[in-house]
């Protein structure tokens, strides 16, 4: 079945050059990058105008009878983000789920698991990396918690981060990675969104060069999960399952964002170039070991599947016809003729 055309065409080349149109149309008949950016981005801010106008004070009166209700800001955030991407992608672009990850198969048990194992055993190795080397440590809270207190701090953690996650990932390994990809290929698009994630955490508490190149090589690392798996759900879980393991397990903070903590929270002991310092356990050099130690098990890998599949698609070696081969073919073939 052939896609469908973008809605935005111009189908006359003589007229598109002749009305100045090759400049905001590519040759497939699509905006060009910058102008569906544009739009996305027009999208975006009406779409959080008018979540905050009608959607917060709904969310604010459906949560007011929680002792502690949740930070509505992410959800209002991804109902924004989640309607810049309908109308810039099904009514803009007029293309399919797929093109940024978000189709059914993209939702399949086996990859959300595998996202979500991805960034929790990430996380837990940076954990244990800075607990093994003195650069944090456990500290146990003497406030009389129990099961229950524990489970609420987890659930709260988890109803801010989750919304917060989904809308990064639909931003930057959904609807921009699609823009870069079209107009550069999968490794601009990998690279240009890893960039821009970093950007926007520059307002973050304690943000600094350090911190924010680690930022952007989480990014690659989401990006290739995105990548490897077609699907920007198994991208968003093992990001959640990364911020969930700091704040809702290890109560540490979460890229300068402390989060509240009972029972134990983990604090950086060692210096902030190592531990992370108050950007939290993600900040610091290893982490960076750890992520790196990831890409380059990655990048092993993928070489070993390419070499394989490279196997696979040669035909077999056809045995060359040697003379000797051939004086041994006509005796046999002579034996044969005599019996």
């Amino acid at each position: 079945m052939n896609p469908r055309a973008p809605r935005l065409t111009w189908p006359d080349p003589d007229r598109k050059v002749r009305d100045g149109g090759i400049w905001f149309v590519a040759s497939s008949g699509q905006l060009r990058a910058p102008w569906r950016l544009s739009v996305y981005m027009a999208a975006l801010v009406a779409a959080t105008l008018m979540a905050n106008a009608f959607v917060y004070p709904l969310l604010s009166l459906a949560t007011s009878w929680m002792t502690t209700p949740p930070a509505l800001y992410s959800w209002v955030m991804l109902i924004a983000v989640w309607a810049a991407t309908v109308v810039a992608l099904r009514q803009v672009d007029d293309r399919p789920w797929s093109d940024v990850a978000l189709h059914g198969d993209a939702w399949r048990p086996g990859l959300l698991v595998r996202g979500s194992a991805l960034g929790a055993a990430t996380i837990v190795a940076v954990l244990l990396l800075l607990l093994t080397t003195g650069g944090a440590q456990l500290v146990w809270l003497q406030d009389n918690s129990g099961l229950a207190q524990w489970s609420a701090v987890g659930l709260r953690a988890l109803l801010l981060l989750a919304p917060h996650a989904l809308w990064e990932e639909l931003i930057f390994r959904g609807y921009l990675w699609r823009v870069a990809e079209d107009a550069g290929g999968k490794h601009v698009a990998l690279i240009a969104t890893s960039v821009a994630f970093g950007a926007v955490h520059i307002t973050n508490p304690g943000a600094n060069v350090q911190s924010l190149s680690i930022v952007v090589l989480a990014g690659v690392c989401l990006g290739l999960v995105r990548l490897v798996t077609n699907s920007v759900p198994a991208a968003w879980l093992a990001h959640l399952a990364w911020n969930l393991i700091m704040a809702g397990v290890a109560h540490a903070a979460v890229s300068g964002l402390p989060f509240e903590a009972v029972g134990w929270r983990l604090d950086s002991v060692g210096p902030a170039w190592w531990s992370g310092g108050g950007w939290g356990p993600e900040g610091g050099v290893a982490s960076l070991l750890v992520l790196t130690a990831a890409l380059s098990a990655y990048a092993v890998y993928a070489r070993s599947s390419r070499q394989q599949a490279q196997e696979l698609r040669q035909p077999h070696a056809s045995v060359r016809a040697t003379p000797t081969n051939i004086r041994s073919q006509s005796a046999t073939t002579a034996t044969s003729g005599s019996e």
